[in-house]
């Protein structure tokens, strides 16, 4: 057998061999507890997010693998380069970390408070000296997150925002942060819409995106990804997947 055939015969065998193999699924973390956004539970991923990225993924012709965690855990994932993370916020330190997305959705924070202790909130100042509520492992913007640090502001946090409106019902907390779609379903409850009250001013309006760690060098997925998303919002899918979501909440 010539050098040629031998040659031709390993270069369609390689060929082969990579069309027979699978490609990867692309892992991608998402947070466990921040309905309706995105949460999970046995096994399953529901929320915004998810759909949003199945979607998008599915338009990129890539398999996507989306697990639901705390959201510390999906933070430790994005630092050690292993997964990407969906409904993640920019801030300072984050993007010298982290390649993103174009926008994926805009989350409003609002600010909840008991009722009969009503506060006057303008900006992160008015939450001086005050015990708040939030969800673990998440950052709520550069000046909460750094009126926190310097004591300014006691942080209570949760893993849940179920467990932060129970709090404040209970008069052990001073406020609650949350995204006003996750307040929503709280305030939904006949007990705690009796005893808490959001606050005139949302504390911010905060873009998330689809975020990997710069070592991954995932610039092209992120290409691909806002594409798609262009794509989706072109068409109306978006608007029609998110209010398809939210409606059943």
């Amino acid at each position: 057998m010539s050098a040629y055939v031998v040659r031709t015969f390993l270069l369609c065998l390689s060929l082969f061999m990579s069309l027979c193999v699978p490609a990867l699924a692309e892992p991608v973390m998402l947070d466990l507890s921040n309905p309706p956004f995105m949460y999970g539970g046995e096994g399953k991923v529901m929320g915004v997010y998810p759909a949003l990225l199945g979607e998008a993924f599915k338009k990129m012709g890539i398999p996507l693998e989306m697990e639901a965690v705390p959201w510390k855990r999906a933070i430790a994932a994005i630092d050690e380069g292993k997964a990407g993370v969906g409904g993640i916020y920019k801030n300072d330190e984050r993007l010298k970390k982290y390649d993103y997305s174009d926008k994926l959705f805009d989350e409003v924070i609002q600010v909840y408070a008991r009722k009969g202790a009503e506060f006057a909130f303008t900006d992160v100042a008015s939450l001086t000296g005050k015990k708040i509520g939030v969800l673990r492992g998440w950052s709520y913007g550069d000046d909460f997150d750094a009126a926190a640090k310097a004591g300014k502001i006691t942080i209570d946090e949760a893993e849940g925002d179920g467990q932060n409106f129970a709090k404040l019902a209970a008069g052990r907390i001073d406020a609650v942060l949350a995204v006003r779609e996750s307040g929503d379903i709280n305030m939904a409850s006949p007990e705690t819409a009796k005893a808490v009250v959001a606050l005139a001013t949302p504390l911010s309006s905060s873009p998330s995106f689809l975020a990997f760690n710069k070592s991954a060098n995932k610039s092209e997925i992120l290409a691909k990804f806002n594409a798609a998303l262009a794509q989706m919002k072109a068409d109306g899918s978006f608007d029609t997947l998110v209010k398809s979501i939210l409606s059943a909440k």
